[in-house]
């Protein structure tokens, strides 16, 4: 499952069928939602979340920094 925080647009299925909305708040595993097409909405369990969408925000000016890998006794370079 993806991690879910305050301000995600998740898609989840209802009584009425699948809707979207968005994470206002986040307690005992349930989530605190407001719909999308202005309906009420009580608290919403994590289980009937279908998709969660995040915000790509913008490409940053440097690129992603990544981890350098040290060789060790399991990793042997073959150069042949």
């Amino acid at each position: 499952m993806a991690d879910i925080q305050v301000g995600d647009v998740v898609l989840a299925r209802g009584a009425t069928g699948p809707f979207h909305a968005v994470v206002s708040g986040i307690r005992l595993g349930r989530l605190a939602v407001e719909r999308c097409d202005g309906r009420p909405s009580g608290p919403l369990p994590v289980r009937d979340v279908v998709t969660v969408f995040k915000p790509s925000g913008r490409p940053g000016p440097e690129p992603p920094r990544t981890q350098r890998l040290r060789p060790s006794a399991q990793l042997k370079l073959d150069l042949d």
